[in-house]
């Protein structure tokens, strides 16, 4: 489900790419643009890890690149991996019970967004109001899985 949605997401935009700022200058960046997926993690603005899928007569062709020079290890895996990784991210957190159940608020600023809370704070949610993308989310029990959104662009933007 989460798969389709992304991929129209994608292609209603002309190409759909956000990064998720993550703590320690870790971000993960990813997108579609013209059959072509990735998911990048980097770490202090160096790629650590990659993934890459191209979709080609309705079979993804999918890849893992971990390092880089002359220490660049490519491997092929699953197809369709690398799509599902992008949307489970992309839309994370939004099929749980507790935002289910909560009415969010909607924050008008420089990105609207709806505002989920669990608790007393304890945990809390961004969706995007305009894409419904997860742009932020925070667990006070697990500090390092919160990230906020650091760049999201669209169209001509988005650079294969």
């Amino acid at each position: 489900m989460s798969v389709e949605r992304f991929m129209k997401l994608a292609e209603d935009n002309q190409g759909f790419e956000l990064i998720h700022a993550y703590r320690d200058d870790v971000d993960h960046d990813m997108g579609c643009k013209d059959n072509s997926c990735w998911y990048i993690i980097k770490k202090n603005g160096k790629d650590v890890e990659s993934y890459t899928g191209t979709l080609q007569d309705g079979v993804w062709h999918d890849q893992r690149i971990k390092g880089s020079g002359k220490k660049k290890i490519v491997t092929d895996i699953p197809s369709g991996s690398t799509i599902k990784r992008i949307a489970a991210q992309a839309y994370l957190m939004q099929d749980q019970a507790w935002v289910q159940k909560r009415k969010p608020s909607v924050i008008q600023d420089s990105h609207p967004h709806f505002h989920y809370v669990y608790g007393f704070g304890d945990k809390a949610l961004d969706v995007s109001e305009q894409y419904g993308v997860t742009i932020a989310y925070s667990d006070i029990k697990d500090v390092a899985a919160g990230f906020h959104l650091r760049y999201l662009w669209t169209g001509d933007d988005v650079e294969v």
